[in-house]
């Protein structure tokens, strides 16, 4: 194993316990001598891992963000906005099942808890961008006109309501999500699909 895929291993594990810590006691209650504690690293080697507890919760949101933008690249460029975005957002959201008590503890996190959300738009603020940067590219317009401002906030929009749906569905597994995901996607192409 890499010194990098070490690290992630580690990473992966720390945010596992931490998010299990959050939903146990409430994100408020647990300090970061706590999280440290849990994921069984001193307090030093958690900062290495996350810079505060907040980014506990929301690096994965980074992560997904260049996976997003990295899968809209290589879209072709002949496919209209809400269809290349659909492919992005689907392969972003393509979740084994062991990752899913994961998922579900940090978008109920994001949900519930005033300033983890508040620190989250600003992430989805970023994620407004990429997609509206791919979608001027494919009207051919300019990133900071009107069509594409409001299909990225719309699209964003739109995956956050998925979110909260899906949380709403005790059994939401990966598969559940994903259609939830194809749902919105139907819904927004009958309003932005085609030329401007």
């Amino acid at each position: 194993m890499t010194s990098a895929t070490t690290r992630t291993v580690r990473a992966r594990r720390l945010e596992a316990a931490a998010l299990e810590l959050f939903a146990v006691r409430g994100f408020d209650a647990v300090t970061v001598d706590d999280l440290a504690a849990a994921g069984g690293v001193g307090r030093r080697t958690f900062f290495r891992y996350f810079p505060t507890k907040l980014d506990v919760v929301l690096g994965e949101l980074d992560d997904a963000l260049a996976g997003l933008v990295a899968t809209l690249r290589t879209v072709p460029p002949g496919f209209d906005p809400v269809s290349a975005c659909r492919a992005a957002f689907l392969q972003v959201n393509a979740y084994a099942d062991d990752d899913v008590p994961v998922l579900r503890r940090r978008l109920r996190l994001i949900e519930t808890v005033p300033e983890v959300s508040a620190r989250a738009g600003v992430r989805y603020a970023a994620w407004e961008r990429a997609v509206a940067l791919d979608a001027a590219a494919r009207w051919d317009c300019a990133p900071g006109e009107l069509r594409p401002q409001v299909f990225a906030r719309v699209v964003v929009a739109a995956m956050r309501g998925v979110f909260t749906t899906w949380l709403d569905v005790p059994a939401g597994d990966g598969a559940r999500l994903r259609a939830l995901v194809g749902e919105a996607f139907d819904d927004l192409g009958r309003g932005f699909a085609g030329p401007g």
